[in-house]
């Protein structure tokens, strides 16, 4: 982030939209992106046919909706190139390199979600069936070959499906051992592609009473272990900002902790969600307004230099609508970010006086 050019941001007056949106990412090197799948067709429990039927969900027509966003990095997720016999398509692979290539666009990641596969609802690489653990280990190497090709050097992995939905359902120190063993395993086939590895956590869903990883304080102590194994920083985690929220931690307290415990955070997702509540993925900048703001300066405090990772479920509303205003609403809430970051050492001189009174009076004229 070009944190030397602060002082423009005179230029960025008033409510910042369309063209002048673009320009502020660019002057200050703002990396700002979106999962193809927050332009696909969405469908849950009560409307299993969809909320939008007759659109295309296919990776291509999703990468060409976020482009109609205007958003320029995407982070397209493995599934979308396998086909039902879990063989990879690698035509696609190269057809959605060039789509990158032809339209000026950038692919900032590859997800990677095993959660779909019904032969893997009890478990992925935490299965206790060898031969279950096996099939999903594969599939993540295939992950690797396909984020490779595509000039990825960063996967992140949620795994969706390992956990449990009732107390003493699973033997929990045997299906962590079961889990590190195989992300050591993955992380060296990663590390040999020069692929850096992220694991995402989530409290729960679907998985209903936890998932594997159900903070990111979890996910921080994994990543710690295993880079201490390699003796090199070759695993991080991705924070996805709702996520925390669910669990009702203060997301920019995560941020800070995974800095302390040298743990690369290498992708943020953004979106919105109530705390203690199901994964809501709403439009970022609809809820708490200061948090989103403490969390985004914590990653800049921190040094952060990935992408800002747009990860929303708009089931009800335009796609491409939904993504443009998500846009917007990064790129004005950032400013007051960088703002208050532009008075950094003075900010910082009352926080350390340890009145609430003085910091809040410090705060009200820039975020109000």
């Amino acid at each position: 982030m070009k944190l030397d050019r602060l002082y423009e941001l005179e230029r960025f007056k008033g409510f910042v939209e369309k063209d002048l949106a673009d320009q502020f990412l660019e002057t200050f090197g703002i990396k700002f992106g979106a999962g193809t799948w927050v332009v696909g067709d969405f469908n849950d429990r009560f409307m299993r046919s969809g909320y939008n039927p007759g659109l295309s969900s296919d990776v291509i027509s999703r990468i060409e909706r976020i482009k109609k966003a205007g958003v320029k990095i995407f982070v397209p997720v493995n599934m979308e190139f396998f086909n039902d016999k879990l063989e990879v398509n690698w035509d696609l692979v190269d057809r959605v390199r060039d789509v990158a290539t032809r339209n000026k666009m950038i692919v900032g990641g590859l997800g990677i979600d095993l959660s779909g596969i019904p032969d893997l609802k009890m478990g992925s690489i935490s299965n206790p069936d060898p031969v279950l653990r096996r099939k999903a280990f594969e599939i993540i190497i295939s992950s690797l070959d396909i984020a490779k090709k595509l000039n990825v050097d960063i996967v992140s992995f949620w795994p969706g499906q390992d956990g449990w939905d009732y107390s003493l359902e699973i033997n929990y120190g045997m299906r962590m051992r079961l889990f590190i063993e195989e992300l050591l395993k993955i992380v060296h086939e990663a590390r040999e592609r020069k692929i850096l590895f992220a694991i995402e956590a989530k409290p729960k869903e679907p998985k209903e009473g936890n998932m594997i990883i159900p903070t990111s304080h979890v996910s921080i102590l994994i990543a710690k272990k295993i880079n201490e194994e390699f003796n090199e920083k070759v695993m991080g985690i991705t924070i996805d900002y709702g996520h925390e929220l669910m669990y009702s931690v203060e997301p920019g307290y995560t941020v800070y902790l995974a800095n302390i415990f040298d743990v690369p955070l290498l992708s943020i997702h953004l979106n919105a969600a109530k705390t203690h509540s199901n994964d809501e993925d709403r439009i970022i900048g609809t809820g708490d307004v200061w948090q989103l703001i403490d969390f985004l300066y914590a990653t800049i405090d921190t040094g952060f230099e990935g992408c800002y990772i747009l990860d929303q479920f708009p089931y009800r509303m335009d796609p491409v609508k939904a993504l443009t205003l998500s846009k917007e609403f990064f790129v004005n809430i950032m400013r007051k970010v960088l703002e208050l970051y532009r008075y950094r050492e003075e900010f910082e001189k009352i926080r350390e006086r340890n009145d609430q009174a003085d910091t809040l009076n410090f705060l009200k004229k820039i975020i109000l």
